[in-house]
């Protein structure tokens, strides 16, 4: 099994240097959050920056919420719209339901809560608990679907069994232990 947490180390730094996207974003990671190198945010968004222009989906999301938080560089909502497209658009789960929270809650995108519901739908039926809370949310809510509490409950179901909590949180409120 591959340890998800890169270490920094020369190999790595020689990987990237020669252009591997992969180790470009894993490097990138390593300076962003200080993991075996001294926490260097702006280096990090650089090394970001290299694996989202070559193509690599993740690097393509964390640059996207640099943008957006302004972390390691200046804040830039439409410029992170744009990272987190390209990443949503190789279907990559944490980058749809950020598009679909602009869409619903009308940041940087026009509102259109039936376009956000369907940017959590894509994510949703990957297997992505957030993207199911947010789905259950929606139906719950009437947000961007009709009322359906019944809807809402299955996804919060699928979410809770994944152990996200606000799902249990919403279950145990809604007086639904999770079993049929």
């Amino acid at each position: 099994m591959v340890d998800p947490t890169p270490k920094f180390s020369q190999e790595l730094k020689e990987k990237a240097a020669d252009g591997d996207a992969d180790a470009q974003y894993q490097l990138g990671d390593c300076y962003f959050f200080g993991l075996g190198v001294k926490r260097d945010m702006v280096e990090g968004v650089s090394w970001y920056r290299k694996a989202a222009e070559a193509g690599q989906m993740k690097a393509q999301f964390n640059l996207g919420g640099c943008f957006h938080e302004g972390m390691g560089i200046e804040p830039d909502l439409m410029a992170a719209i744009r990272w987190w497209r390209k990443s949503a658009g190789q279907d990559y789960a944490p980058a749809q339901i950020s598009i679909g929270d602009c869409y619903i809650f009308g940041k940087g995108l026009a509102q259109d809560e039936q376009e956000g519901v369907r940017w959590f739908r894509k994510a949703a039926v990957q297997n992505y608990p957030a993207a199911q809370h947010r789905l259950g949310n929606c139906y719950y809510h009437g947000q961007g679907v009709r009322k359906d509490l019944a809807q809402a409950i299955q996804w919060y179901r699928k979410a809770a069994a994944q152990g996200y909590q606000a799902s249990q949180r919403a279950l145990r409120e809604l007086g639904d232990e999770g079993t049929d």
